[in-house]
């Protein structure tokens, strides 16, 4: 086997590896096992890392946000859904832009930032329109209709 079959053979193992321990966490995280789950996202964000993958670092920061959030580390979270959002708009990927824009469009508004927040629910919606997902523009029409709404 020749050195470039042996280091792609290697990626892949790596690879394979950060989804499959992503995928564990998501089964986790499903059970409650929050921070098994967490520390489960954050080893394949390591490894996202070290093999220079920017769209699995992007996949591995949406879903530990998540979990922070629900665990109430809403600054960790904003800030780990913000670097996501962040990378999905420089790689240009829509799908990752309208659905990590739905979490943070929702937690931008839930912090006071309601402009904001309500923009990046329009991109979302807008998106997912332009994805042919007419189910998930609609939801999101939703939100942006509840979270307009004046508050009694």
């Amino acid at each position: 086997m020749c050195l470039s079959q042996l280091l792609l053979q290697s990626l892949g193992d790596r690879w394979g590896r950060a989804v499959t321990l992503g995928d564990i966490a998501h089964l986790r995280a499903q059970r409650g096992e929050l921070d098994a789950a967490l520390a489960l996202h954050q080893e394949a964000l390591a490894t996202c890392e070290a093999l220079g993958h920017p769209e699995g670092k992007a996949n591995s920061l949406w879903s530990i946000a998540q979990i922070e959030i629900q665990q109430g580390k809403h600054q960790e979270g904003f800030q780990h859904l913000a670097e996501s959002y962040a990378i999905y708009l420089k790689l240009g990927r829509l799908d990752g832009i309208c659905v990590v824009g739905l979490d943070l469009g929702r937690l931008l508004c839930a912090a006071g930032q309601r402009e904001k927040g309500l923009d990046i629910l329009a991109r979302s919606r807008d998106g997912f329109r332009k994805l042919g997902r007419q189910r998930q523009a609609e939801a999101a029409e939703k939100l942006i209709q509840s979270l307009s709404a004046p508050k009694p």
